[in-house]
């Protein structure tokens, strides 16, 4: 999954209609675009043609899987007549009528981690994602297709990793990006940035976690048996967190301060230092001056 980040090219991005406080955001409304396939500049072209001077959605998450970051989250988009102040509106591509074409599995991940990070976000409880035609006054809208009773039973339980299958490679050199289990015996446990090598013609696989490590090479990225890995060399000294610095976030990083999950896309970004508390120990970490959340200075390096 890929995060594109729109917020400073789309409609009326710098004249919006309407902007809000976060603590206004109190809802989170789950579209379908009702097209085969389409994109943002689409997307406009639609919206200009109703007079609307931003656009209906926050975040469009593409059929790839892919997350287009339309607008930051102070600013209100179009996406539910009567109700768009408190509601952060999010929209999968594509035409998803009950019982008709559902997401890909790569934009279900997506958009399950996207409700999940912005859930965390803004404090929103799970009674409070709801589907457009869930919405007082739009109940007879088909919008967004999906069985939104579905999405918040896949939204209440935990995202569990997904690796590339079929994918090998011979004695290569790669990081260490995550440990799929801390009580792992195969071999001693490894540090996160370790550089590890591959050995002989190893595969990445699924299936259980319970001695796997995600390593990455490349674009590429999976689990394999920690009994394939050996070091080739430390990982280097990084320096001190500071305000206004920038920070990666670990690939073994697990929960926000708040306790919420990580999503996976967060892990191995890198972010702006906002505010630093606690003896330095939780950083408020974000981009474009707007805050991604608090995280432990454990699970960030600085770079």
């Amino acid at each position: 999954m890929r995060i594109i980040d729109s917020t400073r090219v789309s409609m009326g991005w710098n004249n919006p209609f309407q902007t809000r406080r976060l603590d206004q955001i109190k809802k989170i409304g789950i579209h379908h675009s009702a097209t085969a396939t389409g994109s943002r500049q689409a997307f406009e072209n639609h919206w200009r043609g109703k007079g609307w001077r931003n656009g209906g959605y926050s975040e469009i998450i593409h059929q790839n899987g892919d997350v287009e970051i339309c607008y930051v989250p102070t600013v209100v988009t179009n996406g539910v007549g009567g109700h768009n102040t408190p509601t952060y509106n999010i929209c999968a591509v594509g035409n998803y009528r009950k019982n008709g074409t559902q997401p890909s599995a790569a934009q279900m991940r997506s958009l399950l981690e996207r409700i999940r990070f912005n859930m965390n976000r803004f404090n929103v409880p799970l009674k409070k994602v709801k589907g457009h035609n869930e919405f007082l006054g739009h109940f007879a809208n088909i919008c967004p297709g999906m069985r939104m009773k579905d999405i918040r039973n896949q939204v209440s339980r935990p995202a569990t990793p997904v690796a590339p299958q079929n994918i090998r490679f011979m004695n290569k050199s790669v990081p260490l990006r995550q440990r799929a289990s801390a009580n792992s015996t195969a071999i001693k446990p490894l540090p996160i940035g370790q550089e590890v090598r591959l050995l002989g013609n190893t595969s990445l696989a699924t299936g259980s976690l319970g001695n796997w490590t995600n390593v990455q090479a490349g674009n590429v990225t999976g689990w394999v048996r920690e009994g394939r890995l050996s070091t080739t060399r430390p990982a280097s000294a990084t320096p001190a967190i500071r305000v206004n610095g920038r920070v990666r976030v670990n690939a073994n990083a697990r929960n926000w301060v708040t306790g919420q999950p990580i999503p996976t896309w967060v892990r191995g970004e890198t972010y702006t230092v906002q505010q630093l508390r606690n003896n330095n120990n939780e950083v408020l970490i974000g981009r474009n001056g707007v805050a991604t959340g608090w995280i432990r200075s454990r699970d960030v390096t600085a770079v």
